[in-house]
C-alpha cells in the first residue's frame, strides 16, 4: 500500500496552504488549538509543533495566551513567482473548475433548498461584498457562504469537499492578482457575486441548476483565458507539476487496516472472493498489501464485525452470507454511529454527482468492456454496479473528479449488507435489473439514458439504505437525510 502520511505532515502542508492561498490574509488569527485539534482529529501537540514549523518559516508569529497571527508574506513569497508557480498547476487547476463547475450546480441547488439564506453567519457579509464584486477580497464571504450551505443545507461531508476545493483552486489569485480575470468575468454588467446569490434563492431548484450550471461554466472559461494570458506573457512554458489533488475527508482517522477493509469489501462485492470460499492467509494478505500480520487480523476483525466473513481455526477465514444481526449490534455503537451516517452521507453525495461523471465516461466505453459487463450482470448475487462503476471511473480523465468519486464510493463500501442484502437480496435483484437496462442504452450510443439509469439506481440504493436504517434497525438519524432531487 501506499505510505501512509503522517498526522503531523498532513496538518501541517494544509494549514500551510490555507496561509499562502490568502484563505487566511495576512494579519488575521489562526484558528485556535481548539478549532484545529477538532477539525484535524489529531492533538493539540501536533498543533503546537505546526504553529512551531509555520513561525520558523516566517509565515506566522505565536504571542501568548492569543492565536498565532499571519504574517505578511512579502518576505516568504514574492508576486511575481507566483505567476509561474500557477503555470506549473495549469492543468491541474483547469481540471479541478471543470470538476467543480460539473458539480457544484448540483450539490449547491440540493443544498441551498435545505436551509434559509437570509439566517446563515456569513449571508449578510456575502451580501456586502456583493456590491463590489470578488474584488479586494471579497471572495471569502461568498467562498465561505457557499461553504455553509453546502454543510449545513447538504452535510458535512459536502461542506469538507468544498474546503479542499478552496484549498487546491487558488482563488485569491485569480479575484484580487489578475485583473485579466476580472475583466473577462465582468463582460455581463451583473456582478457575479450578486447574481451568484440571487440564483442561490430561486424557489425552483431545477432552475437553480441550470443558471448555476451557465455561471460556473462561465467562472471556468475566465480561469482557462487567464491561465492562456499568464502563459503569453512568459518567455519559457514551465514543466507541468504532477496532480496533487486528493479528497480524504477521513484523514486522521484513515488507517492501514481501514483501507485493506474496504478494498477487500470491494472484492468480495465484486465477486472476486465467491461465498464460501477462503479469503488468502494472513501471511498472503500481509504481502499483498505490503504491512504486518497484525494489520492484516486488525482488517479480518472489523470484516467479521461487519458479518462478511467469518475465521475457522486451522482453515481460515471464510466468505459468508451477510449477517443481519452483525447491523443490529453495530449501529448503538457511538463510532459505529458517526460511520453509519458518513455512509449514508456519501451515497447521497453519489447520488447526486454520478449522473454528469457518467455522461462525460459514457463514449469512452468499447465493445468488449460492455460484453464483460453483461457477463456479470447474470452471476448470482454480483454486485454490478461495482464493476460498473469502476468502469466509469476508469474512463474519468480529470483527476479531481476520479479521486472524489472513489473517495465516496469507498466510504459506502461500510453498508454493503445494508445496501444490497437485505429482505432477500430484493434490492439488488432490482439494480441489477436496472443496470442491464442501462448498459443495453450504452449498446444503442444513448448515452444520457444510460447516465438516467445508472444515477436512478444511486437513488434507488440511497433511499433503501435510508429506510431500512431508520425502519429496521431503528436509526433514527438516518431520517433527517434528505433524498436528493433529480436534476436530469
Amino acid at each position: 500500500m501506499e505510505a501512509q502520511e503522517t498526522k503531523f505532515s498532513f496538518v501541517y502542508h494544509e494549514v500551510k496552504q490555507r496561509i499562502l492561498t490568502n484563505q487566511i490574509p495576512p494579519g488575521d488569527y489562526m484558528p485556535s488549538s481548539r478549532i484545529l485539534c477538532h477539525q484535524f482529529n489529531v492533538s493539540r501537540y501536533t498543533i503546537n509543533r505546526v504553529f512551531e514549523a509555520l513561525q520558523k518559516e516566517g509565515y506566522i508569529e505565536i504571542k501568548p495566551r492569543i492565536a498565532p497571527i499571519v504574517l505578511p508574506r512579502e518576505a516568504v513569497i514574492q508576486q511575481e513567482n507566483e505567476g509561474i508557480d500557477i503555470l506549473r498547476s495549469r492543468d491541474n487547476i483547469l481540471q479541478l473548475y471543470q470538476t467543480f463547475a460539473l458539480i457544484l450546480p448540483s450539490l449547491l441547488s440540493f443544498a441551498a433548498k435545505h436551509c434559509d439564506l437570509e439566517i446563515l453567519y456569513h449571508y449578510k457579509k456575502a451580501m456586502k461584498v456583493s456590491r463590489i464584486g470578488i474584488s479586494a477580497g471579497g471572495w471569502r464571504p461568498v467562498s465561505n457562504l457557499l461553504k455553509e450551505i453546502l454543510t449545513i443545507g447538504g452535510s458535512p461531508l459536502l461542506g469538507n469537499l468544498y474546503s479542499v476545493f478552496e484549498l487546491h483552486s487558488h482563488l485569491s489569485f485569480f479575484t484580487e492578482n489578475s485583473t485579466f480575470f476580472l475583466k473577462v468575468l465582468r463582460k455581463d454588467s451583473i456582478p457575479i457575486t450578486a447574481n451568484l446569490i440571487s440564483i442561490l434563492k430561486e424557489k425552483d431548484t431545477h432552475v437553480m441548476y441550470t443558471q448555476l450550471t451557465h455561471l460556473l461554466h462561465k467562472f471556468v472559461y475566465a480561469v482557462q483565458e487567464t491561465l492562456q494570458h499568464l502563459a503569453d506573457t512568459l518567455e519559457t512554458y514551465p514543466l507541468q507539476s504532477p496532480a496533487a489533488f486528493s479528497w480524504r475527508p477521513t484523514r486522521g482517522k484513515d488507517y492501514f487496516y481501514t483501507r485493506i477493509v474496504s478494498d477487500l469489501n470491494r472484492k468480495i462485492g465484486r465477486g472476486d472472493y465467491p461465498r464460501g470460499t477462503f479469503l488468502p492467509s494472513e501471511k498472503q494478505l500481509a504481502a499483498i498489501y505490503n504491512v504486518s500480520v497484525s494489520t492484516i487480523r486488525k482488517a479480518l476483525t472489523e470484516l467479521s464485525q461487519r458479518g462478511f466473513v467469518r475465521t475457522i481455526n486451522g482453515k481460515g477465514t471464510m466468505i459468508i452470507n451477510p449477517d443481519d444481526t452483525r447491523v443490529r449490534q453495530m449501529l448503538p455503537n457511538p463510532g459505529r454511529t458517526e460511520e453509519a451516517l458518513r455512509y449514508l452521507h456519501a451515497l447521497q453525495l453519489l447520488a447526486l454527482i454520478i449522473h454528469p461523471a457518467t455522461v462525460n465516461a459514457a463514449a469512452k466505453f468499447k465493445k468488449r468492456e460492455l460484453k464483460s459487463l453483461e457477463e456479470k450482470l447474470y452471476l448470482p448475487d454480483s454486485i454490478c454496479i461495482i464493476d460498473i462503476f469502476e468502469a466509469i471511473l476508469y474512463h474519468t480523465d480529470a483527476q479531481p473528479l476520479k479521486s472524489i468519486l472513489e473517495e465516496a464510493f469507498r466510504l459506502t463500501e461500510w453498508g454493503h449488507y445494508i445496501a444490497y442484502y437485505d429482505h432477500k437480496k430484493q434490492v439488488l435483484q432490482t439494480v441489477n435489473k436496472g443496470l442491464r437496462l442501462a448498459v443495453h442504452e450504452l449498446h444503442t450510443g444513448d448515452y444520457i439514458e444510460f447516465a438516467n439509469r445508472i444515477a436512478d439506481s444511486y437513488y434507488h440504493i440511497f433511499q433503501h439504505a435510508r429506510d431500512i436504517m431508520t425502519n429496521k434497525y431503528g436509526f433514527s438519524s438516518a431520517a433527517s437525510i434528505q433524498l436528493p432531487e433529480k436534476y436530469y
